[in-house]
């Protein structure tokens, strides 16, 4: 019976966090979870792709986020995240969307076209 109110309602994804590449060209990324001593390992996410994060790790458990475009590296620290965090709190999945030039967007849902690789 859970399993049938977690798959009509949406409510049960274990993974619901998850990058969409949306730059010009192909990223990496890495995430620091707050219960976690060591950040995730890089990860590629090819352009127009998205990724989902490990199982379970919710966005208001990330504490940092780096997006390495173009030999860049933007940083996204506990005040960055802080907004992204109340933004998607409530809800039973986070898209992050990011849009290149260090530009980050967050999402309760993924866009339409969104491309899982």
């Amino acid at each position: 019976m859970l399993l049938a109110a977690c798959t009509a309602l949406g409510a049960c994804d274990s993974w619901p966090t998850s990058l969409d590449n949306r730059a010009a060209g192909d990223v990496r990324f890495r995430y620091h979870h707050r219960l976690y001593d060591e950040w995730s390992a890089w990860s590629p996410v090819a352009r127009s792709r998205a990724v989902r994060l490990a199982h379970e790790h919710r966005m208001r458990d990330i504490s940092e986020l780096e997006v390495t475009e173009a030999g860049l590296t933007y940083r996204y620290g506990a005040r960055a995240m802080a907004p992204v965090q109340r933004f998607c709190g409530g809800s039973s999945s986070c898209a992050l969307v990011y849009r290149g030039g260090g530009r980050l967007e967050a999402r309760t849902s993924a866009l339409p076209d969104a491309k899982v690789q």
